[in-house]
This record gives C-alpha cells, sequence and structure tokens, in this order.
C-alpha cells in the first residue's frame, strides 16, 4: 500500500507540472498580465517559476537533502565523459537532422533565442537554475520513483523528456524530427541519474550544459 501512494503521488507531481502552466495561462486572464510588455512579462514568469520551485524542492526536502548530503565533486566528475558522448551524439544527430531536412534549430530552440534577446534576466535564471532542477526532478526523480527497472527508466525518461521539448512547439514533421537530440540528452541524463543515484549530479550537470548554451547565445548575439 504504502508502495502504492508513493508511485500515484509521483505520478502526480509528474502531471502537476503540465496542470501547473495551465494554471499560469488561466492566471494571465484573470489578472490581466499584458505579455506584449516585457517588463510585465519578466516579473510574472520569474515570480510563477520560483514559486514552483520552491513547491517541488519542499515536497521532495527529504529526498534533496540526502542527495545533497552525499554529493562529490568527484562522483560529478566521474560521469563528465557520458554527458561529453551525450553531447557529442546530440551534435551529430542535429548535423544530421539539419542537412536533410533544411531546418537549422528546432522550433523551440528558436523560441528560446528568442527569449534570451528580448529577457535576457529571466532566460539566465529559468535556463540556469529554473529548468535544470525542476525538469531533473520532474523527469528522472519521479520517473525513478515509479519505475524501478534500470533500462525501462532510462528510456522512457529520456523519451518523455525529449518529447515535451519538442511537441508543443512543433509546426511540421521535419520540425518533429528534432525530437531526436533532445531525447539523446534525455537518455543521456537518466542513464547518469541511473548510475550515480544522486539528483544532484544531474542537476548540475544539466545546468552546466545550459550555461555554456546560454553564454555561447550571448557571445552569438
Amino acid at each position: 500500500m504504502k508502495d502504492k501512494k508513493k508511485i500515484l503521488f509521483n505520478v502526480f507531481i509528474f502531471l502537476f507540472y503540465f496542470i501547473y502552466q495551465l494554471l499560469c495561462i488561466l492566471v494571465v486572464d484573470l489578472l490581466k498580465i499584458d505579455l506584449n510588455n516585457n517588463y510585465e512579462k519578466c516579473i510574472y514568469l520569474l515570480i510563477t517559476n520560483i514559486i514552483y520551485l520552491i513547491f517541488l524542492i519542499f515536497v521532495y526536502r527529504k529526498e534533496l537533502k540526502d542527495d545533497i548530503s552525499k554529493l562529490k565533486l568527484k562522483s560529478i566528475i566521474k560521469y563528465i565523459p557520458i554527458y561529453i558522448i551525450g553531447i557529442l551524439l546530440m551534435w551529430i544527430s542535429s548535423y544530421i537532422i539539419s542537412n536533410i531536412t533544411g531546418i537549422e534549430t528546432s522550433q523551440n530552440e528558436s523560441l528560446v533565442r528568442q527569449y534570451i534577446k528580448i529577457l535576457p534576466i529571466y532566460m539566465s535564471f529559468s535556463t540556469v537554475i529554473y529548468a535544470p532542477i525542476v525538469e531533473e526532478i520532474t523527469f528522472r526523480k519521479t520517473f525513478r520513483n515509479v519505475i524501478k527497472d534500470n533500462i525501462l527508466f532510462v528510456i522512457l525518461s529520456g523519451l518523455v523528456f525529449g518529447s515535451v521539448h519538442i511537441s508543443i512547439t512543433s509546426n511540421s514533421f521535419n520540425d518533429f524530427l528534432m525530437i531526436i537530440p533532445y531525447i539523446i540528452m534525455g537518455i543521456d541524463f537518466s542513464y547518469i541519474y541511473y548510475k550515480s543515484n544522486n539528483i544532484f549530479t544531474t542537476i548540475t550537470l544539466h545546468s552546466v550544459h545550459n550555461l555554456i548554451l546560454l553564454i555561447v547565445q550571448f557571445i552569438g548575439g
């Protein structure tokens, strides 16, 4: 019975990730927030993200506290080669897909780049802090708490992670193919979490990964 409750609880937390986004849309309508105003949009997004981040950390506070107490720098460094392999496979797949379809970046990536230009403060927080913590807990920890089979966990977690990044913004089959690089990174992070058994290992690597991409985008304009 205890295991069943734990499974249902983690499934709910996973689903609430999407429910919360819908609730935020309702709030925009109720409060008549002008999302065309960059200042109002930045404040709104920061507040909603911080609220959800606090909620998620509170919900998993015991597990997070246990993981961070066990975290060591050498345990993170140990999995850097696996992370690099994931990056290489991601870039190779992106290159092949771009040459086949003629699409340089996914719709999701294009939107991220636009947001970085118009909302740099929010995107810095969202990319380096919010997304790594929220996505690793949502797509790694909740899945792991439900799926005990290692292979099934790694595959499903990676597939769902990749699908969420593309399916919502995809408007063509060619663009949908860009799901592959995201799935590769999702599987890569899932494998690292399975091996390390510490969510802060993947949170750290995910954060560093996003930080590098953010810096490249800022430098590249």
